[in-house]
């Protein structure tokens, strides 16, 4: 019978055989794996380098762009928008940044802003729809035709009557154009600022977007996200073909997924009326905006910047 002290030493010599294997094995292989990963660790280190070379020379080149598009800028769009008016459409993820240099732009380029717009969730909203037809049949201006479509479309086309100096058809006079916004406004379905003390009509209007969602949502909120973006976009097809123009500008993503650009130029009704511009937080696009809206007067449309669908960097210029 194999007495206990022979199992320990067996055990023992089991164990001692494994270490000296591995001592042997790392000794063998220390040499060559040590070298690879050095190497490996140098390649990517080097890699590294490169691209922060690369993304800071990239940047070199934008804020280049920029400072161009700055310094030149005013003698490319000054007059281009000789006494025209206005109308700015923000949401609510809007820059105000954004805002503040679209304003100075446009100025620059001889326009007057008359005032901002906001569009409430509560005028897409589906169950809404009802307190919106109310409101839309309760002040109605006299001489407009409204759509036969739903709601949102006849809301933002007697919208549009009211805050549009006419191209075409009958104006709206200013007592029932600012009822028709205050009856809006009681219902909290829009917000409106006035640069003046009374409400202006514009010739022309620009949607400022902000940048697209880049989270994940529930299926109700996109739906309520692209329904407040279809509520944009109708406003915007329904004062071009009221006035003079409309444009939608944005910054950068706003042409990427779920960016309301990216929505316009994937309507194709809406894209054939409406221009647009999606890195106008970009010196390049601030001159695109104006030159744009420019085209626009003329009965031009344009997709421009450098996202998705982008015609051009700038009218008039040939694309890649």
């Amino acid at each position: 019978m194999v007495d206990f002290r022979y199992h320990l030493v067996s055990i023992i010599a089991v164990f001692l055989a494994l270490a000296v294997g591995i001592v042997l094995g790392t000794t063998a292989l220390n040499g060559p794996v040590l070298d690879d990963l050095r190497g490996n660790i140098d390649r990517l280190t080097a890699d590294k380098r490169g691209l922060e070379a690369d993304v800071g020379g990239l940047r070199n080149q934008v804020e280049a762009a920029d400072d161009f598009a700055t310094t030149v800028g005013p003698g490319l769009v000054r007059g281009v928008l000789a006494d025209q008016t206005v109308l700015l459409v923000t949401l609510p993820e809007t820059p105000s940044e954004l805002v503040d240099r679209t304003t100075q732009q446009l100025e620059l380029s001889g326009a007057q802003v008359t005032g901002r717009l906001r569009l409430l969730p509560a005028l897409s909203d589906p169950r809404q729809s009802s307190l919106v037809d109310d409101v839309v049949a309760g002040v109605i201006p006299a001489g407009i035709d409204l759509p036969a479509e739903g709601p949102v479309e006849r809301a933002t086309a007697e919208l549009a009557a009211a805050l549009a100096r006419p191209s075409r058809g009958p104006a709206v006079e200013g007592a029932q154009a600012q009822a028709v916004v205050s009856a809006f406004e009681e219902a909290d379905l829009v917000q409106y600022e006035s640069n003046g003390d009374a409400l202006r009509q514009a010739s022309l209007l620009v949607v400022l977007s902000g940048p697209a969602r880049t989270n994940d949502v529930d299926g109700a909120q996109v739906k309520a996200e692209q329904a407040g973006q279809d509520a944009v976009l109708s406003l915007a097809s329904a004062f071009d073909r009221r006035a003079r123009g409309a444009l939608v500008a944005g910054p950068e993503t706003s042409a990427d997924d779920n960016g309301l650009i990216r929505r316009l130029r994937a309507a194709s009704s809406v894209a054939s009326e409406v221009s647009s511009v999606d890195n106008a937080d970009r010196g390049v696009g601030l001159v695109a905006v104006a030159l744009a809206l420019g085209e626009q007067l003329r009965g031009e449309v344009g997709q421009y910047g450098a996202g998705d669908r982008a015609e051009a960097p700038l009218p008039g210029a040939t694309g890649p």
